[in-house]
């Protein structure tokens, strides 16, 4: 068996998308400019075909001339588009509803069809630190119900679009700040609300171009080959520091990547991609003095056409725009590496084991 908390890469070493990615010509797809309220930047957007439909949900920041100041504030839009690449964006954002209030600072949201309902799972921002949830669509308008919310440090919830062996799933990503590397979970459900059963789906020692932390991007595609999961990876280089809008010496990295798992047992992953899928390499994506970070790649949709064939992966960049990239599942397999997770379950005790040496 291999040792499941392996000793990660202190530099992963230089990065290229696949060349089975083919960026739209027309990035980005959406930025702030002709936003229907104040915005500064729109990214990480969730994307569903709902009804024919695409349906998108960007994070929206809005921040002061020169990001003086912190946010004043951070929301999720609400758009539609016959052919995913053209947006209409709702005049409002979108309201969560919860215990007769609105949720604040609503963000990083995915869309998921799940038994004919479009659900919307999220992150918000609190004087109790993030929180995560889930909230369903009423159908019309921006307004969503919220039906289940999560404790704190949790991120990339994303809720699987189908009952899997007679429950529900979805991923999440608990985050401790003074300890990296974050891995992604997942926990199962009988009705949407009450959550347990949680057991790790993907380590970070996993993916060979992380060495900081994963996370879940698009929810899940079910394909003849698997549950096909888009995921972003992060790794961090100190010779890579510099200063951004959004920090001071930035040197984080993000790239997209892609897994395979089991179709009956969607704990069990059978392929990953080597290398990204994509890495920040274009204008839109890499500038550190336009844009707010960069080197950064965070996929929040990815939906199959109606061939079934053609995948459209969706993108923030840089923390500032959203953009789309295609392949096909040929292109894609061709490119995974049939593999098992190191770690069967998340059940070792290696500060234990350390301190027997």
């Amino acid at each position: 068996m291999h040792n499941p908390f392996k000793e990660l890469p202190q530099k992963v070493g230089e990065l290229h998308s696949s060349p089975i990615m083919r960026r739209y010509e027309g990035n980005p797809i959406l930025t702030a400019e002709g936003f229907p309220y104040p915005a500064t930047l729109v990214f990480n957007a969730g994307v569903a075909k709902f009804r024919d439909r695409y349906y998108i949900a960007p994070r929206v920041d809005h921040f002061a001339p020169d990001y003086s100041r912190p946010a004043l504030n951070i929301t999720t839009a609400f758009g539609y588009s016959d052919d995913g690449i053209h947006f209409t964006m709702e005049k409002e954002p979108i309201r969560v509803h919860y215990k007769g209030q609105i949720l604040p600072w609503v963000c990083d949201s995915r869309l998921t069809v799940l038994e004919g309902e479009l659900y919307l799972s999220f992150c918000f921002e609190n004087q109790h630190s993030e929180r995560p949830g889930i909230a369903r669509w009423r159908g019309e308008g921006t307004d969503f119900d919220a039906v289940c919310i999560g404790i704190p440090q949790q991120r990339n919830m994303i809720l699987w679009p189908e009952k899997v062996n007679g429950y529900y799933m979805r991923l999440e990503r608990p985050s401790n700040q003074y300890r990296e590397p974050f891995h992604i979970w997942y926990s199962k459900s009988p009705d949407l609300r009450f959550w347990g059963d949680s057991e790790l789906l993907l380590g970070c020692e996993d993916v060979p171009f992380a060495n900081c932390k994963i996370g879940g991007g698009a929810p899940p595609l079910k394909t003849d080959r698997g549950w096909l999961l888009i995921f972003h990876a992060v790794d961090t280089d100190p010779d890579r520091a510099m200063d951004v809008p959004a920090c001071k010496g930035w040197n984080k990295r993000y790239t997209c990547g892609a897994a395979l798992f089991d179709l009956e047992d969607p704990s069990k992953l059978i392929a990953i991609t080597k290398q990204p899928l994509l890495a920040a390499e274009a204008s839109y994506e890499t500038d550190p003095g336009q844009w707010f970070v960069n080197n950064t790649i965070f996929p929040c949709g990815a939906v199959l056409n109606d061939d079934n064939n053609t995948l459209r992966i969706y993108y923030g960049s840089c923390d500032y725009s959203t953009n789309l990239a295609e392949t096909t599942l040929e292109e894609l397999w061709s490119v995974m590496t049939p593999c098992s997770r190191m770690a069967e379950y998340a059940t070792v005790p290696f500060r234990i084991e350390e301190w027997k040496k």
